[in-house]
């Protein structure tokens, strides 16, 4: 599955950010406000080359993709796209069985692409199998209600909309926002994300 995953969402945000104007590429991320659109795109293409030559060390801190960033800051934008598909085909050559994790980078900044250029959401098809698969090893206790129907079986129950779980996944949402969804005990709320949730509220 994050074979696939991965390597769909390459193709895509390369279609989506590939020919951008400066303008375009210098937009402040709103999900990741340190970073601009082209420094998303040195982040994915630097943690690709990182993969294949193994110079993984502090990975996946923040100043190891600090690096990626920085070491990219002059390479145009296009460079770094047709040299993460370069690195993207050698990772499925090294890696029968991809670092669920890539995938789920590479889908999460799809995300963040998407809504910092105005383009419409990242497709249902893509990310709603990652919440079925997380769901129940983030939220063990919990039975999340979603459109999808329910996911787990915990003795605590979620009601709330599956895009705005699985971006609180990824530190895309505040702590507010988590407080207001339907839980019939929050106490799971410090479990969700992998990365610290937002001191502000982020809706895209």
């Amino acid at each position: 599955m994050f074979e696939e995953i991965y390597r769909e969402a390459r193709q895509r945000v390369i279609g989506l950010t590939m020919g951008l104007s400066a303008e375009e590429l210098a937009r402040t991320v709103p999900a990741c406000p340190e970073w601009t659109v082209h420094q998303v795109i040195a982040h994915l293409s630097g943690e690709a080359s990182d993969l294949v030559s193994g110079r993984m060390e502090g990975a996946p801190s923040d100043e190891w993709t600090a690096r990626h960033v920085a070491e990219r800051a002059d390479v145009p934008a296009d460079d770094l796209l047709e040299q993460w598909n370069v690195f993207g085909d050698k990772i499925a050559e090294l890696m029968p069985r991809l670092p669920y994790q890539l995938a789920l980078d590479a889908i999460t900044h799809e995300a963040d692409l998407r809504a910092a250029l105005g383009r419409e959401r990242l497709p249902d098809s893509v990310w709603q199998p990652t919440l079925v698969w997380m769901a129940p090893r983030r939220l063990p206790s919990v039975t999340v209600k979603t459109e999808l129907g329910a996911i787990g079986d915990g003795p605590i129950t979620l009601e709330v909309d599956g895009y705005e779980l699985w971006r609180a996944f990824f530190g895309r949402r505040s702590r507010r926002q988590m407080e207001s969804w339907g839980w019939s005990d929050p106490s799971p709320i410090d479990d969700i994300p992998f990365f610290p949730c937002r001191a502000t509220d982020l809706e895209e």
